[in-house]
């Protein structure tokens, strides 16, 4: 079976996250690369206490929407300089390292050389500074599970802004101060439309010529189901 390429149109959230899902609960063994924005918006993992994540006051304020992923991982901030990426294929054929060498390989495209930060991070080597970060989760134990691999890549976001909407808990602004946190990410000042293009072409490059869809290859249905939950106050405030 060929592999997939969804590149979404929305940026709302809700949306995003639901064709998500229902790409993910549909795959039925197939590889998909999904490339998709959010428009100002903070996303917490799965496990995280909004309250304690972020301001939500601020948030309010400046029309910045909440929304909680069901990957785990710490909250990050989305505007429109910010393209996220998932990588969906079943347990046994899912690789971190072979996902992160696409991205690292796109970037490297436009001269950038890439560093691992982290576990699920992704740095510019010059510097070490953070403009990639990622989560993860598995519907099952078994080998043909789906699972997904999904993140963040920062091209032009408002990193000033990341900092007012995000509030880590204070042991961490005690151990890193907000102009480190401030410093410790980095936007790569790359167009988002060549850095998708890029990152497109080394994943062909890596598993084939590829079939191209919109976000209409979700599942209508579920993708309004699955948004009902994920925009839900239930939702968006369990721990």
């Amino acid at each position: 079976m060929k592999p997939l390429i969804v590149t979404g149109t929305s940026s709302d959230p809700y949306h995003n996250l639901a064709v998500e899902e229902t790409l993910l609960k549909t795959s039925c063994g197939r590889r998909i690369l999904y490339l998709w924005q959010n428009e100002k918006t903070v996303v917490i993992g799965r496990h995280q206490d909004a309250k304690a994540e972020c301001d939500l006051t601020k948030m309010e304020e400046d029309g910045v929407k909440l929304s909680k992923r069901i990957s785990g991982g710490g909250a990050v901030y989305h505007d429109m300089g910010n393209m996220n990426f998932t990588f969906i294929a079943p347990r046994g054929l899912l690789s971190v390292d072979e996902d992160f060498e696409i991205i690292s390989e796109a970037v490297k495209a436009f001269g950038i050389e890439t560093c691992r930060t982290g576990n699920n991070d992704l740095g510019v080597a010059s510097t070490g500074a953070k403009f990639s970060g990622s989560a993860f989760y598995q519907s099952g134990p078994d080998e043909n599970s789906p699972c997904f691999h999904h993140g963040t890549i920062l091209c032009s976001c408002d990193i000033d802004k990341m900092v007012q909407y995000l509030t880590p808990p204070s042991n961490k602004l005690e151990r890193h101060g907000v102009q480190s946190v401030r410093a410790r990410v980095t936007n790569l000042s790359l167009e988002i439309r060549d850095v998708k293009e890029s990152i497109i072409k080394e994943f062909e490059k890596r598993f084939g010529e590829a079939d191209r869809a919109g976000e209409e290859a979700a599942d209508p249905s579920m993708v309004e189901t699955a948004m009902k939950r994920l925009s839900s106050q239930e939702w968006l405030f369990s721990i």
